[in-house]
């Protein structure tokens, strides 16, 4: 996009969001911010008041107001940043860089300013030169995994993974070609299930419930998939696989009603209950076992972007990702949430998946650079984030690595899952960029 100081994470998300309904996106961003505090509250008004400015052209009231929405909320990068882009029009580049540089050291970000249009009247000044080069300190790789295996079709688009660990197998989900993969212990690639398969669209997410033998994708319209027509727009379900041949068991729709879904990350219970976010919509739904229907579980009213979910050993907490404000804990009999606050210093937006590992939550950081895989460490209540440690970043096999999946002592995912290939406007897709697509292993 060309600008993006009213932040590049939103005009962004806005863009995947038309595309493949905000799998990867904060599409509940651009709607007016809501809280539970009167402080973000205040915080998220006076940011959507400068967003309009902003898109008036009135560069001088958009920075006023994000100047104070940054003093109401000052543990906010996205805000940081606008403020960074507000002072580079005003052509303060000491102001602007300063703020750069905070996000650079203290929260250890860079939000894309050597390519956002709001900073081209400073790029010349001794003061954006040093700022560069301070970024290739935070730009070093940090790189502990290995090459699980590649793809050769390099038109999958690959989202969601999912290891057998009963098997070895490994399954992955296709954007573009309406499929899922199964790639074997043994090295073996074929499709598990067919393009389209019983009117599956884009796979987003997978799962595997063990017990019941059975495979679980969501699924939803993205417009560069094979064979997208305008009736799909908006639609989003999920399926049920058979985990030995294949075959569709079941499979459930979101009623059409207008709006845009985009069902995404799942959490299975013991009891067989599959737990769904929708990132479009922001919202979670259960697909009760033996129901034909999905029962919504929380609404806008309750999160803003929702994304991974993982269950508390014992089933009574759902902890949520929401990829505008971080980690969240539903009591499930109660629907009642509380927000699980983390270290100082570390801003735990954008995170794409949540893998429970053991007393952690494993996640891989989307739409910042440096693009990192993040371990949460919960304290011994499991009331808040003890401590993040960055796994992985920067890898120079990464164009968009998305969320991943915990099983034995290894981290797999997509390094290089190529959304940004796809128009979500126009459905065009950009094939002869495309290449492999990559498994990485992290081990734990």
């Amino acid at each position: 996009m060309k600008n993006r100081c009213i932040s590049k994470v939103v005009l962004r998300g806005a863009a995947l969001a038309l595309m493949f309904a905000a799998a990867f996106a904060i599409a509940a961003a651009t709607r007016k911010q809501q809280d539970d505090g009167a402080k973000s509250k205040s915080a998220g008004e006076l940011h959507a008041e400068a967003i309009r400015a902003y898109q008036a052209k009135d560069y001088a009231k958009f920075l006023g107001l994000e100047r104070q929405a940054l003093a109401l909320d000052h543990e906010n990068p996205r805000i940081l940043y606008n403020v960074a882009c507000g002072e580079s029009l005003a052509g303060n580049a000491g102001e602007a860089v300063k703020r750069l540089e905070e996000l650079a050291a203290e929260w250890k970000l860079d939000l894309g300013a050597e390519t956002d249009s709001d900073f081209a009247g400073i790029r010349g000044t001794p003061e954006w030169k040093e700022y560069e080069a301070k970024l290739a300190d935070l730009r070093k790789p940090a790189m502990r995994s290995s090459v699980a295996f590649t793809l050769a079709d390099p038109q999958l688009v690959a989202t969601g993974i999912a290891v057998d660990e009963k098997t070895g197998d490994t399954y992955v989900a296709s954007v573009r070609e309406r499929k899922i993969v199964r790639r074997k212990k043994s090295g073996e690639v074929s499709d598990f299930i067919a393009q389209g398969q019983d009117g599956f669209l884009s796979g987003a997410s997978l799962a595997i419930d063990a017990p019941r033998g059975l495979l679980y994708a969501s699924t939803s319209a993205a417009p560069f998939m094979l064979g997208f027509e305008p009736s799909d727009a908006g639609k989003s379900g999920v399926f049920a696989f058979d985990l030995k041949s294949g075959k569709t068991v079941r499979r459930v729709w979101l009623a059409a009603d207008g709006k845009r879904y985009f069902l995404n990350a799942l959490a299975i219970r013991r009891n067989g209950d599959v737990y769904v976010s929708d990132s479009a919509e922001a919202g979670i739904y259960v697909w009760k076992r033996g129901a034909d229907a999905l029962e919504k579980f929380a609404g806008p009213e309750m999160f803003r972007a929702t994304q991974g979910l993982a269950f508390s050993e014992d089933e009574k907490t759902l902890y949520v990702a929401d990829y505008s404000n971080g980690v969240w804990a539903v009591d499930l009999a109660a629907k009642q949430k509380r927000h699980l606050p983390g270290p100082e210093g570390v801003w735990l937006g954008n995170l794409d998946g949540l893998s429970r590992a053991g007393n952690s939550f494993l996640a891989v950081q989307i739409q910042v650079k440096p693009e990192r895989v993040l371990r949460l460490r919960l304290d011994a209540k499991g009331e808040r984030i003890a401590s993040v440690e960055v796994l992985e970043m920067s890898r120079p096999e990464y164009n968009e690595p998305i969320q991943g999946s915990a099983a034995g002592e290894a981290f797999y995912y997509v390094a290089n899952s190529q959304l940004g290939l796809g128009n979500g406007r126009t459905g065009a897709f950009a094939a002869e960029r495309a290449k492999p697509t990559i498994v990485l292993r992290l081990p734990l």
